[in-house]
């Protein structure tokens, strides 16, 4: 069934989540395709056939910069992943290694998803990791939830569903008795 809301182009479904139809709002999301063959010339991924990939530049592949080498280079994360709590403090060697190992694991896949920096010291359960997109965030999230036998609360004020700008989880071992959060961004 198709509606006409505000938020819908006019022959489109109207959508559930809270966003805004038709428009991103996300400035670093390419609005026309690179150059076929491209390169980048920070990380060296490639476009070819539509996407980013880490294969080898084409003879010939003209410079682009990636959309996950401009948010790093302006600082501008597209998502962030708060870590606090005594159970990090207590394990911040088996959540770092984790975190690194997830976040390899998808950046090995797309090339558009990294992990910016890091502050805070997990020895002192207060820590921040910032991606370059939003699927990153999940990932290393979820990651840490099964791992550390914890719980994820996605939910937004009003109840609507997360997007990716905001997502809220809170993660809470049962491995520790001290309580330790996730807030995904």
């Amino acid at each position: 069934m198709q509606t006409n809301t505000p938020n819908a182009p006019s022959g489109h479904a109207a959508r559930h989540d809270g966003m805004e139809s038709g428009h991103s709002s996300d400035p670093y999301q390419q609005r026309h395709k690179p150059s076929q063959p491209s390169t980048c010339p920070d990380c060296q991924a490639s476009y070819h056939d539509g996407r980013w990939s880490w294969e080898a530049p084409q003879p010939g592949a003209v410079s682009h910069r990636c959309p996950a080498c401009e948010r790093i280079r302006d600082g501008a994360p597209g998502g962030e992943l708060s870590l606090s709590g005594s159970f990090l403090a207590a394990h911040a060697d088996e959540v770092m290694r984790l975190v690194n190992n997830t976040e390899e694991h998808i950046r090995q896949e797309h090339p558009l998803e990294r992990l910016i920096d890091t502050s805070g010291d997990p020895a002192s359960g207060e820590m921040l990791l910032r991606f370059t997109g939003i699927h990153a965030t999940h990932g290393v999230a979820e990651a840490l939830e099964h791992a550390f036998s914890g719980t994820l609360d996605g939910a937004l004020p009003g109840g609507r569903r997360p997007h990716a700008r905001s997502l809220a989880a809170g993660l809470s071992s049962r491995r520790s008795n001290g309580g330790s959060k996730l807030i995904a961004g």
